[in-house]
């Protein structure tokens, strides 16, 4: 087997799990929405990630400027930005990292 045919299943969810977190705060505009519902939302798909996996999604879309997050409070609330509906749109580049599927 050629190294090139393995799948990276961790990073495949962990990218998917950033689209999914993404398409979840575009439904929840303009008031966004809590890390539970993103959680839940997440286990719906289903992908098997923690509280603490969607905090580290959140967060590397916050560096990327595709969500505000609100950390100073015991239940993060996030909210997508301008760019990160340009994103969800098609109307800008998926950057890398972030599993955007094709638009059709």
């Amino acid at each position: 087997m050629i190294s090139q045919d393995v799948v990276d299943v961790a990073r495949a969810e962990r990218e998917t799990l950033r689209w999914i977190i993404l398409s979840a705060l575009w439904y929840a505009r303009p008031y966004g929405t809590s890390e539970h519902v993103l959680l839940r939302t997440a286990h719906d798909i289903p992908l098997r990630v923690t509280s603490d996996m969607v905090r580290n999604a959140l967060h590397y879309l916050k560096g990327r400027g595709l969500v505000a997050v609100s950390e100073n409070q015991p239940m993060w609330h996030a909210e997508i930005t301008a760019e990160g509906e340009d994103v969800v749109d098609y109307r800008a580049d998926a950057p890398a990292g972030v599993a955007r599927p094709p638009k059709w």
